[in-house]
């Protein structure tokens, strides 16, 4: 979503003639987009913006926007521009530029927002409280965008917290993979509780829909998934994996996995490994578990140590590198 949002205020600034510094010490105006999911971004994002107000005390011309997810969490001191995600593109007019309509770029890659925000309220996601509620993209609007694209990109992404809370979504990926041009289709991300056998049955029907899923589990023990509020348990998540092999047995399936969560023992952990041998993803996004000030799980009882989250995120990294 980032890199989507990124991409078209640069392509706003190149066209009204602006280019692209080399380096921090050039540029006339800095721009953070930012995420704070994980504890980790948002520390070194902080740390990359005083580096640039320390520039901006050499060069008081400089600008400096901050746009994104940190923004809408905390107030920042020594900036000229902050402007949450549902506004980020107005830094484009923020910085003295007008707005205006581009065609798409000829890349190889194209990213379509369908859902913005979340509504889902896992206990360690920060998400809703940073993106807002849950908002659904205009049917129409989509199909233009994705009208504009199909004849340049290769592989085109439906971007979402959960693409799956589209409403009839299997249908929304039926249409566009019935439309004429050589191009691939991708979704990211789908939640296992929203993901159905009518989006399998779709995907399998369609050749240009992309036999690739990425499925976040977060945990394979079903105590850890009731306090995450993931609302599946791992009977639910291995049905699926099932489904999705039985229909499309040459699917890659990729996840997320946090390790250390509050209350996660030993034998939770352990929980967590069995079922990825069992699976075999064809690969994993593992993190330790980042407390989020805001979020329920920050307040739960038995935090796990970090050096402990730590260990076993190692672990399972190790376990997933060996099998992928």
């Amino acid at each position: 979503m980032n890199v989507n949002t990124a991409a078209k205020i640069t392509q706003q600034l190149l066209a009204a003639g602006h280019a692209v510094a080399a380096t921090d010490e050039e540029a006339d105006a800095i721009i953070f987009n930012t995420c704070c999911v994980r504890n980790t971004a948002e520390q070194k994002i902080l740390s990359h913006i005083a580096l640039a107000k320390q520039l901006k005390r050499q060069k008081p011309n400089l600008k400096i926007a901050v746009i994104g997810c940190l923004s809408a969490k905390r107030k920042i001191n020594g900036v000229d521009i902050l402007l949450g995600t549902d506004n980020a593109m107005d830094v484009v007019e923020k910085l003295g530029v007008a707005m205006q309509p581009l065609a798409p770029e000829a890349n190889a890659t194209a990213y379509i927002d369908i859902t913005y925000g979340c509504d889902n309220y896992c206990s360690y996601c920060i998400v809703p409280y940073v993106r807002g509620h849950l908002r659904i993209r205009p049917y129409d609007e989509i199909i233009a965008e994705f009208n504009q694209v199909k004849d340049t990109a290769k592989n085109i992404y439906l971007l979402g917290q959960n693409v799956n809370e589209y409403p009839d979504f299997p249908k929304l990926l039926a249409e566009l993979a019935e439309q004429p041009g050589d191009f691939n289709l991708h979704f990211l991300s789908a939640h296992p509780k929203d993901f159905d056998l009518e989006t399998i049955k779709v995907m399998a029907r369609y050749p240009k829909i992309a036999h690739d899923v990425h499925l976040p589990m977060q945990s394979g023990c079903d105590k850890i998934l009731k306090l995450m509020n993931r609302k599946y348990t791992v009977t639910d998540y291995l049905e699926k994996v099932k489904l999705l092999r039985e229909y499309m047995p040459d699917i890659h399936i990729t996840t997320d996995i946090i390790c250390g969560f509050p209350g996660e023992t030993d034998e939770d952990f352990d929980a967590t490994v069995e079922v990825v041998k069992q699976i075999k993803f064809s690969a994993a996004y593992i993190f330790p578990y980042s407390n989020r000030s805001g979020t329920v799980a920050d307040k739960m009882s038995g935090q796990v140590p970090f050096h402990t989250r730590k260990a076993r995120a190692t672990k399972l990294v190790e376990i997933m590198r060996k099998m992928s």
